[in-house]
């Protein structure tokens, strides 16, 4: 297998404000993967040339590759390198994605699911469920509020669960079961850990929970348009935020018209 070029890691050098750079270091590696630039099996360059291409000096590049490794992300084998992590090195349940599955496509996927489920919710929605939406939106607002590690995880536990909540919603069982194999973090890691380091910057957090707000309000008004709309464009930056660009949904061909002949 050709070993992965320099461009390969996308051109997001430098530490943005407010973050770790071993941090930074880890979401150029995640892109990587995420983009399908490298693939589970693929031999990562080593300290030295990670360090030239992430503009980072190798005890920098030292914790990155320690984080992902805690994260399941790579594998360090003694004598030969790190490698991004096969499905066969970690459990996963049966019948159900791969732990490895790439981001990007797994988020695609999402933006079929998740705005039909909104639309869903939108119509179905118990007075019940608008109340734990409520709730959930407002402990993720109390998160954003407070500092420290403790708060930022509090705030990615809320963001998902409300995902995972407007599927369940939405009544139908296969529609949620679909949703919550997505967002898992357990099965996900992966995701999970692009998620996260998306999520650090408050200011991508605090719009991440005006989205949320927006969905929320369309939901509550019953409008199903307005709701899978606002779920859309939510994911939509999602993937603008993680990936750089916006993720095009998997969408089916449209027959095309057939002329009939006199």
């Amino acid at each position: 297998m050709t070993p992965p070029s320099s461009a390969d890691f996308a051109g997001h050098r430098g530490s943005p404000s407010g973050r770790r750079r071993y941090l930074a270091v880890a979401e150029e590696v995640l892109r990587a993967i995420g983009v399908g630039n490298l693939a589970p099996g693929d031999r990562l360059p080593d300290e030295r040339a990670l360090a030239q291409r992430c503009g980072a000096s190798r005890s920098t590049v030292r914790e990155a590759l320690l984080a992902l490794e805690l994260g399941g992300v790579i594998e360090v084998r003694p004598g030969a390198g790190c490698f991004v992590t096969t499905s066969s090195s970690r459990p996963g349940p049966a019948l159900s994605l791969h732990v490895d599955s790439a981001p990007r496509q797994m988020l695609e996927v999402r933006q079929l699911l998740e705005p039909a489920a909104a639309r869903r919710c939108a119509l179905t929605l118990s007075d019940r469920d608008r109340a734990a939406l409520a709730a959930t939106i407002e402990a993720a607002a109390g998160h954003l509020a407070g500092s420290g590690p403790e708060s930022v995880d509090g705030y990615l536990q809320c963001n998902l669960h409300f995902h995972r909540q407007i599927a369940r919603a939405s009544g139908n069982d296969v529609l949620a079961e679909l949703t919550d194999q997505l967002i898992d973090p357990e099965k996900h890691p992966l995701w999970t850990l692009v998620d996260s380091l998306a999520g650090r910057d408050k200011d991508t957090r605090a719009q991440q929970l005006i989205e949320h707000r927006a969905i929320l309000d369309a939901i509550i008004a019953g409008d199903g348009e307005l709701a899978e709309q606002s779920m859309t464009t939510h994911l939509a930056a999602m993937s603008q935020r993680i990936f750089g660009a916006p993720a095009s949904p998997m969408r089916p061909a449209r027959p095309r018209a057939r002329t009939v002949r006199p």
